[in-house]
């Protein structure tokens, strides 16, 4: 296979995209068959990148939260229509905020609702309850049981609305588990695997071995340089279910690896059954749902949404099949279970629409026409 075509590309994309620095790792049936990385550590040049470098993959990281999720189904600690309370007390009686007014949620929230984005959640962090959280530095299960004072936007299960659904999520596994949420992921996902170089929180070290991280300003429109830390963290000893995974590209795809070969590893552990991860990847969305994920998210007519992760649903530019996600500074991971291939791209710039209307795409394209 000839690689070319993808690393002229990637070559390219600081010149052409204004990206500083970006590494991708394309594995096929547990062998890496293609890896590069392109740029600098530093916003205008500096020290090349070396390869290896630290990332935040923000929402990249809900595919772990959803594979966690899925073990605790697959052994029978977790049911998907189950309502969130029967983990989470205090989000048994919720309110829904509709015309100015507070009043009583119509539905009852589910761990389907959480998984779905339907759970009538916002990403809002500058809500009070996460304002006082913050100010006493809750954990995870402690900040999530505060959000639940908070009004819904909607009724469970009426509307998708892309939100704090997988932090919730975090902390039912807590729950459910007994075990802190990182740790849950580092025990029964990323230490079975092999991987090592995951964390919820960089040391100093790693945190010196992360390229620059850059924001686009959409109404501005120019770029501009922010600190290597990541707002999604809300408090030290939070554990963010929906964005809190630093890594390097060449450990996370050993994971995406696994779910690409039916949730088996590399070194013939299984972290979940063939089975599970079709489950998991079946579109859940249909009606006013599937039109506001289309609506707000500006997929591929074709795609659909699963559990936690974008499906294809039909084969065209892509296969039908093919899911994954992308994260806030323009990390993507992709699966192709029919190929059992995986992609796992990482960038380190804020809030830029090209990442997923222009870049990605053409990354996939370019992808696909070698392989």
């Amino acid at each position: 296979m000839n690689f070319g075509i993808i690393t002229s590309f990637l070559d390219g994309v600081e010149s052409e995209y204004g990206v500083p620095a970006c590494e991708i790792v394309i594995y096929r049936d547990h062998k890496e068959i293609y890896r590069h990385h392109a740029g600098h550590m530093g916003w205008k040049g500096g020290e090349p990148i070396h390869g290896g470098e630290w990332y935040w993959i923000y929402s990249c990281s809900k595919l772990a939260t959803m594979t966690a999720a899925m073990q605790l189904w697959e052994h029978g600690l977790l049911g998907l229509d189950d309502p969130v309370s029967k983990y989470l007390p205090e989000y048994a009686n919720m309110k829904v905020r509709e015309n100015g007014f507070i009043r009583p949620a119509k539905s009852l929230m589910t761990i389907r609702n959480l998984m779905t984005m339907t759970g009538g959640l916002s990403y809002d962090q500058t809500l009070p309850s996460i304002m006082e959280a913050k100010k006493i530095n809750a954990g995870t299960r402690e900040l999530i049981r505060m959000l639940a004072s908070e009004p819904l936007e909607f009724d469970p299960g009426t509307h998708y609305r892309y939100s704090m659904c997988h932090d919730v999520m975090a902390a039912v596994i807590e729950t459910v588990s007994g075990k802190r949420f990182s740790d849950y992921l580092e025990n029964h996902i990323f230490d079975p695997l092999g991987v090592t170089g995951v964390t919820f929180r960089p040391e100093r070290a790693q945190m010196e071995r992360m390229p620059a991280q850059i924001c686009w300003h959409d109404k501005e429109l120019y770029m501009f340089e922010v600190e290597r830390d990541n707002t999604h963290q809300l408090t030290p000893d939070y554990d963010s279910g929906g964005a809190g995974i630093c890594c390097r590209a060449e450990d996370y795809i050993l994971f995406l690896d696994a779910l690409a070969c039916g949730g088996e590893g590399a070194n013939g552990v299984r972290i979940l059954k063939p089975e599970t991860v079709a489950v998991m990847t079946e579109n859940q969305l249909s009606d006013q749902p599937l039109r506001d994920y289309h609506d707000t998210m500006k997929p591929s007519e074709s795609e659909g949404y699963a559990l936690g992760m974008r499906v294809h649903l039909v084969d065209d530019d892509f296969p039908k099949g093919e899911f994954g996600w992308d994260g806030a500074a323009g990390a993507l991971a992709v699966i192709e279970p029919k190929r059992r291939m995986s992609v796992f791209y990482v960038q380190h710039v804020l809030n830029y629409l090209p990442n997923y209307a222009q870049l990605h795409p053409e990354l996939m394209r370019r992808i696909y026409h070698c392989i």
